[in-house]
């Protein structure tokens, strides 16, 4: 199966459907006959416009321009799509439980929510911290249309590459030896102080998973009744990302041994013991250039110092020191 097999696995496509932020690369193309809206925060022009270094021909006319509120609201339609398609979304959204929300409010009853979303441990988002509950609940309901100040600072901060390349894009067979951060700090405290102005929308990867963190994530707001998507299938990580299909469906009924099984492997996913080794080697290379730099340090200082003794020992000092007392006394009586 290829991308947009995996993406389009449990969606009826024979139904309506939605495509959010298609971007200038639409899964669902209207020309190619879909029978599908679309909704971003621009229109044609305006996608055209940002997105100007790639090939903009397959951008198609914008049917909803979203700018913050609700999808449905935006929309004015609910129980109404088959499916959703999200593609690189989510991690973007200001508030994870109202995204899961308004998507739910937009499907039919048993539709889908098709997600294709990228796995931490191989993009920028290597060095940040998975997403647990306590956060996605934490942020909820603040009625937030941008990103707190915290999620901006950590996106900035935290945002690396790999040593040659513009983006921090990992693979299996190319795991990150060499780390740089993308942005600088004076970049990020400059992003932290813009971050509450709501006029100046920063974009920020909020929140960051592994396939089965973000199970484990689902499971839990399942399990507190704040989402009725439930897992229906998914696809292991491939490249730099994982897919999986939530459907609408009422009743579920959480198992201790589940969650426990769901724990385990987002645990064991945060803690790959073959990135951890690479990226072991760089800390430990970076330790070493540290000592290197120090000894270096401490090799100059005490030449530094050999130097000024061998002066200071030399007959030349010791001859003219009256006449540096009295160079030195004049310019003290100048300054007063």
């Amino acid at each position: 199966m290829d991308r947009k097999d995996k993406i389009l696995y449990k969606c009826n496509l024979d139904g309506v459907g939605l495509e959010i932020g298609p971007s200038f690369n639409p899964i669902l193309p209207k020309q190619e006959g879909y029978n599908v809206e679309t909704l971003d925060v621009l229109d044609k022009k305006g996608l055209q416009e940002r997105f100007f270094e790639h090939d903009v021909s397959k951008i198609e006319e914008v049917d909803y321009i979203w700018n913050g509120g609700s999808y449905s609201g935006l929309i004015g339609k609910t129980n109404y799509y088959d499916y959703i398609v999200a593609s690189h979304v989510i991690e973007h959204s200001c508030d994870l439980i109202d995204f899961l929300t308004d998507c739910s409010n937009l499907l039919k009853e048993d539709g889908i929510l098709s997600l294709a979303i990228p796995d931490k441990r191989y993009t920028f988002d290597f060095l940040k911290p998975t997403t647990g509950i306590a956060r996605v609940l934490n942020n909820h309901g603040k009625n937030k249309r941008t990103h707190s100040q915290g999620a901006v600072y950590e996106h900035f901060s935290s945002a690396c590459k790999t040593e040659g390349r513009t983006a921090g894009t990992y693979t299996y067979t190319n795991a990150p030896n060499i780390i740089k951060p993308i942005h600088s700090i004076e970049e990020a405290v400059e992003a932290y102080n813009k971050a509450p102005d709501p006029s100046d929308y920063i974009d920020a990867h909020a929140w960051v998973f592994t396939k089965h963190s973000f199970e484990l994530l689902i499971y839990d707001l399942n399990s507190l009744g704040l989402t009725d998507l439930y897992v229906e299938s998914s696809f292991e990580t491939f490249g730099l990302e994982f897919f999986v299909s939530l459907k609408k469906r009422g009743g579920f009924t959480p198992n201790d041994d589940e969650r426990l099984e769901l724990a385990i492997k987002a645990h064991y996913e945060s803690t790959n013991p073959e990135l951890s080794s690479y990226f072991l080697k760089q800390i430990n290379a970076l330790e070493e250039m540290n000592v290197r730099l120090k000894e270096e340090k401490n090799a100059l200082c005490n030449t530094f110092n050999e130097e000024i003794a061998t002066i200071h020992n030399s007959k030349s000092w010791k001859i003219t020191k009256p006449l540096r007392f009295v160079t030195k006394l004049f310019r003290g009586k100048g300054h007063k």
